[in-house]
């Protein structure tokens, strides 16, 4: 395996197959354990058409990051802030939607290693540390790995999507001779869709689309990934296909052995379903798959905050001290550390919650945007666009790209639950300020972005004052200026 290294110092150690571990194991995260009995109270029999009809969304927001990855933008990890300040030529503006996916990566360390300190008391003899305990030692354990080489990292996620894939194969195929099909029937009942169709659906959809959120994590690997800009774009795109037909087959399997109120009345619908046909130590099994759900998302969600702050540091937005790569482990231990300590403040202070509560409208947000700036990139950066490996006639970039706008911007509202931020204001005004702020995500990314701002101009106001001049313009077009013109096109 290569150990060709970038300009910053990192190595590029990872292969397609760590690249599909990424992915697949962020997306086959610990929500399709849980998350199929909330959308069964929401959707009823629907789940799995839910399923179908996210695939196509999903994946024509994968195919928006396959074209960026094949420009000399999918050299540089980043993800979403290198593409939209890239193309609109402004920092600004690929830092403010990033920065709110950061926060939202710090509370989601935090929840995922609560599960996983919750999956450990399943076993008894584990039950010797609660669960904030283990949460800590996990967070701390993906920590070392994370900083001990991003070799080891993206082993250990092959390693632990290979078994998780395995136990959820194993558990889930030979459902499929169990499943009712009466269970489906109605496949909107009345309870549900009584006072009509969209909104219920809606909301299942976007509550499906907690399984998805992360894949994009795929795209902060682009500086440590072989040749990236060929095996990235056919990662996001065939992985996204794959997760989609398995998420299908679970819920599938799950609602139809079942019925949607019985998958909806309990915690563990996978446990309660897979019981009824493969009784033989089925909950241990589950909550073992449990385990590498969290430790598979916790692997790669941990990488993600260290690679955004590198990338800040790159474009001297933040110190370049977070740019500073270990000599001997290649990784970026100071970006890893600062991660690190973060998360484990939140767990012990339990204030997770103030980032979490933005995750899912912070994402979706990203998503619209990064769509967006790809629809307009033909003609906003035509120079970088001509550099793009990935390359469709405009006008389909525009379909593929407005099709995911239009959709993650509609889950975004929905999300985002604009008439809380109201009463939420209220509350914070009255003094209440933790109640106030955990009411409205739409209020608390208002805050977050005010915070980012602050952070933003106040360190462009200290680096004037140190009297060190900041080039916007040769920073944004650094990192694909001296490319040449890419001649294949799809």
């Amino acid at each position: 395996m290569g150990t060709e290294g970038t300009s910053g110092g990192l190595v590029r150690q990872l292969s397609w197959v760590h690249s599909a571990s990424v992915i697949i194991g962020t997306m086959i995260g610990a929500g399709i354990f849980v998350i199929t009995a909330e959308a069964a109270g929401i959707m009823g029999p629907a789940v799995p058409l839910g399923f179908v009809l996210a695939v196509p969304v999903i994946v024509a927001t994968a195919l928006v990051y396959s074209v960026y990855m094949s420009s000399p933008l999918g050299d540089h990890p980043g993800g979403a802030y290198v593409h939209i300040s890239r193309t609109w030529n402004s920092l600004f503006a690929g830092y403010l939607f990033m920065w709110l996916k950061w926060v939202s990566f710090i509370g989601a360390l935090a929840v995922l290693s609560t599960g996983f300190g919750e999956a450990m008391q399943f076993f008894e003899p584990l039950a010797f540390l609660g669960i904030t305990e283990w949460a800590v030692v996990w967070v701390t354990v993906f920590f070392l790995l994370n900083l001990s080489g991003v070799d080891v990292f993206g082993n250990a996620q092959a390693v632990m999507t290979g078994l998780l894939l395995l136990i959820l194969i194993l558990l889930a195929l030979p459902g499929l001779a169990f499943v009712e099909l009466d269970n489906f029937s109605p496949l909107f009942p009345d309870e549900l869709y009584g006072s009509g169709y969209v909104d219920p659906f809606l909301q299942g959809m976007a509550a499906l689309m907690f399984s998805y959120i992360g894949f994009e994590a795929l795209a902060q690997t682009a500086g440590e990934t072989e040749n990236p800009r060929e095996t990235l774009p056919k990662v996001f795109a065939y992985s996204t296909v794959f997760v989609g037909a398995l998420y299908t087959l679970v819920t599938l399997v799950v609602i139809g052995v079942l019925g949607w109120e019985g998958a909806a009345a309990t915690d563990t619908p996978l446990t309660e379903a897979a019981a009824t046909y493969f009784p033989l130590g089925t909950a241990g099994i589950v909550a073992i798959g449990s385990m590498l759900a969290f430790a598979t998302s916790l692997n790669s969600t941990f990488m993600v905050p260290s690679r955004i702050l590198y990338m800040f540091g790159e474009d001297d937005i933040v110190p370049d001290a977070l740019t500073h790569v270990n000599d001997r482990f290649n990784t970026p231990d100071v970006g890893l550390t600062i991660t690190w300590v973060l998360a484990v403040a939140v767990l012990v202070t339990g204030t997770f919650e103030f980032a979490l509560a933005i995750s899912l409208a912070a994402l979706f947000m990203m998503y619209v945007a990064h769509s967006v700036s790809a629809l307009a990139m033909p003609w906003v950066r035509p120079e970088l666009y001509e550099r793009c490996n990935l390359r469709f006639k405009p006008w389909v970039l525009a379909i593929i790209a407005g099709f995911s706008a239009i959709f993650m911007g509609l889950f975004a509202w929905q999300t985002i639950a604009l008439d809380s931020f109201g009463p939420a204001l209220e509350t914070l005004l009255s003094g209440q300020i933790r109640a106030g702020l955990t009411a409205s995500p739409a209020l608390l990314i208002v805050v977050w972005s005010v915070v980012g701002i602050a952070i933003f101009v106040g360190y462009k106001a200290y680096r004037r004052s140190q009297g060190i001049e900041h080039d916007e313009d040769r920073i944004l077009r650094a990192v694909y200026e001296d490319e040449e013109p890419s001649t294949v096109e799809d």
